[in-house]
């Protein structure tokens, strides 16, 4: 297993962009780089609620597999957080779920300060 784990880390260390047509499952966690050391201009996010009001959360239908599914729509996110989202070489746009996730742990945050000054 180890000589396979090091070639794919060359494998992947050459490829700057990975697209995989289908679905991709793993037997452990998905992770991206996170490390405060690699991070600067660092500040919190602020009037999340009221971002995360200017994004739906939609259920659809993929019109070129018919698969059903649920998320947000590129254009709504980057309208607010153009820098979670990316067009590729197709003119195909994504969002990147994982900036979501900062989003929303703000936006509980406001909703929790508003509920205890409520209970006050």
């Amino acid at each position: 297993h180890q000589e396979m784990d090091d070639n794919f880390a060359q494998l992947a260390n050459l490829l700057e962009d990975f697209n995989v047509t289908g679905s991709i499952t793993a037997s452990d966690d998905i992770t991206a780089f996170s490390d405060e050391r690699i991070k600067e201009n660092i500040s919190e996010i602020t009037n999340a609620l009221e971002t995360v009001y200017s994004i739906r959360g939609v259920s659809y239908t993929r019109t070129d597999t018919g698969k059903d599914s649920l998320g947000v729509l590129a254009q709504e996110v980057e309208a607010v957080i153009p820098q979670l989202v990316i067009e590729n070489k197709e003119g195909i746009k994504t969002v990147n779920y994982n900036g979501i996730v900062g989003l929303l742990l703000a936006a509980v945050k406001e909703l929790s300060e508003e509920i205890k000054k409520l209970k006050e």
